[in-house]
């Protein structure tokens, strides 16, 4: 960006706009750093635990029930009467 063809108030607008994002990506990489750091203190870093859940009953699965153009021998080709 050619900063020698702007004026004064366009520089100090560019210059307030970097600092403000320096500010702000500051403010995020050191809350992130803190908070990993927090995590590892506090040792509730922990291998995650998968809890299944019980069978409702001992039934094998159900069967397919046919869609109703299959039912009362109507499907596969045939018209219905």
């Amino acid at each position: 960006m050619n900063t020698k063809n702007m004026g004064f108030a366009d520089k100090a607008l560019f210059i307030l706009g970097l600092t403000l994002s320096g500010v702000i990506t500051f403010v995020l990489v050191v809350g992130v750093i803190i908070a990993v750091i927090k995590l590892y203190m506090e040792e509730k870093m922990h291998a995650m635990g998968t809890m299944s859940a019980p069978m409702l009953d001992n039934k094998p699965e159900a069967e397919l029930i046919p869609a109703p153009s299959e039912q009362n021998g109507r499907g596969k080709g045939k018209s219905a009467k």
